[in-house]
């Protein structure tokens, strides 16, 4: 088999048993705070940013040079002769063209791939891609099925205010519904340059379950993926008990589905999101 290995940065929010199962490497991002420098995962989680947000806004940056360079050469010392590196959308950071960068440094062949999302619809595009790598999909086949999962991966969210999304100049094209009445919640998602955007809107936090739940139905009804495979994605930040519950629902209502990736944001997200999100999606994988 060919020696492949799958990077991802940690904006993926992989959990740490799906990362070890398929030995998916995680870069982290670098959050600054008032205090000094920490890296996503590693030194900070997303219950400090929580708690760090009522008081300062922290700003994130790209995975530093140092760590993929040093990554990099671990890879080349464990004999892997290709690498597929799912990253963040770049519609939201430049992580994805720092990627490309230090990969041409590096020498390896490499197939840099913009995932055009983030969190676990990143994530998903990476477990899919690292499941279809340990059964001996070849290199070339795999390039060409991460580029069709990044079109057929869609995530939904809601989150509990566009404050931080707006002044980290994350808003993208959410920007129409900043200042709307405090009852209205909205439901965001990402098109087709990576950016945020709203596909729809409710009334009151107890109808964003639902929605979650009408969307993700709505596109596993569509005629165009009719008899198709597909995994189900959960996440939360700051909402595990409303995340179980959602998880709950998704299970009955798609029991069809071949895997489920489940997933907590962390900190360099929630530098954005804030807490109390939560979100579901689909990833149709023929």
């Amino acid at each position: 088999m060919e020696q492949i290995a799958i990077i991802t940065d940690s904006c993926a929010d992989v959990p740490e048993e799906w990362r070890e199962k398929y030995k998916i490497h995680v870069l982290p991002m670098v959050i600054t705070c008032q205090d000094g420098e920490y890296k996503d995962g590693v030194t900070i989680g997303a219950e400090d940013i929580y708690e760090r947000l009522k008081t300062e806004l922290p700003k994130t940056s790209t995975p530093t040079g140092e760590d993929m360079e040093k990554l990099f050469d671990e890879l080349k010392g464990q004999g892997i002769e290709k690498v597929i590196a799912i990253m963040l959308s770049g519609g939201l950071s430049g992580t994805v063209n720092h990627m490309r960068l230090a990969a041409e440094e590096a020498g390896l062949e490499t197939c840099i791939v913009d995932s055009k999302s983030a969190s676990i619809g990143c994530g998903a595009i990476v477990l899919q891609t690292a499941i279809w790598a340990e059964d001996g999909m070849p290199y070339a086949e795999l390039c060409e099925g991460v580029k069709r999962l990044c079109a057929n991966t869609t995530v939904f969210f809601s989150i509990d205010t566009l404050e931080y999304l707006q002044k980290g100049g994350r808003i993208g094209k959410a920007t129409a519904i900043v200042g709307t009445a405090l009852s209205i919640k909205p439901i965001l998602s990402f098109d087709e340059d990576g950016e945020i955007y709203t596909p729809a809107k409710v009334h009151g936090h107890k109808m964003v379950e639902k929605k979650l739940l009408s969307l993700v139905e709505e596109k596993i009804n569509d005629p165009t993926y009719q008899g198709k495979r597909y995994n189900i994605v959960v996440a939360d930040g700051g909402a595990p008990e409303e995340r179980d519950k959602l998880e709950d629902k998704m299970k009955k209502m798609f029991p069809d589905y071949q895997h489920l990736f489940c997933a907590r944001i962390g900190a360099a997200l929630s530098t954005y999101l804030g807490d109390g999100l939560l979100g579901a999606g689909v990833q149709f994988i023929d």
